[in-house]
């Protein structure tokens, strides 16, 4: 892989409220504690060619922010984007895949096993910010990453599970964000 120009592409259908959040989503991270470089389809690319996504997403981005509401069913290119993203780190070992949920919907069956950050919960989202910054700062061993764009340290705060019902064998999984 080249060397990275951003820490993520952020795969997202650009309307409504998925809209909103990712502007709120980029005010934030771009900005002080956290500076990360995130790529935006529609705000960072004249148009939505998929062919350029997928080399983006590949050679350019470390991450992939992944913005699911109702909507994401609706584009295309989202679900393009997603499932080039999970076929380059199989089983999502290597956390290049950071899925969100912002609105209560029917998760996508590539993400159904993956830790899903629930920004929708408004009972957890005072650690949303955190934990979303943790994803950029840890791999899969736990081990800190250097290269991010910026980012000096993350203060340790409270780590919550994210809770997955795997309806199938009907067990509950716990996913702890260290």
């Amino acid at each position: 892989m080249t060397l990275n120009s951003y820490d993520a592409f952020v795969i997202y259908n650009p309307v409504g409220s998925d809209l909103e959040f990712v502007q709120l989503l980029a005010s934030i991270m771009e900005s002080p504690p956290y500076n990360l470089r995130l790529f935006v389809p529609w705000r960072d690319q004249v148009h939505g060619d998929n062919y350029i996504s997928a080399d983006l997403i590949e050679n350019k981005c470390r991450k992939c922010i992944v913005v699911l509401s109702p909507n994401f069913a609706g584009s295309q290119s989202a679900e393009f984007q997603l499932k080039y993203a999970t076929s380059l780190s199989p089983a999502n070992l290597h956390n290049r895949v950071i899925p969100i949920c912002v609105e209560k919907c029917k998760v996508p069956e590539v993400l159904r096993y993956m830790c899903i950050l629930q920004y929708h919960k408004t009972d957890i989202r005072p650690w949303f910010w955190k934990r979303l910054c943790k994803a950029f700062t840890t791999n899969g061993s736990g081990a800190d990453l250097t290269g991010l764009s910026g980012t000096k340290e993350v203060k340790e705060g409270v780590s919550l599970p994210d809770i997955i019902l795997d309806t199938s064998s009907h067990t509950i999984k716990l996913n702890w964000t260290v």
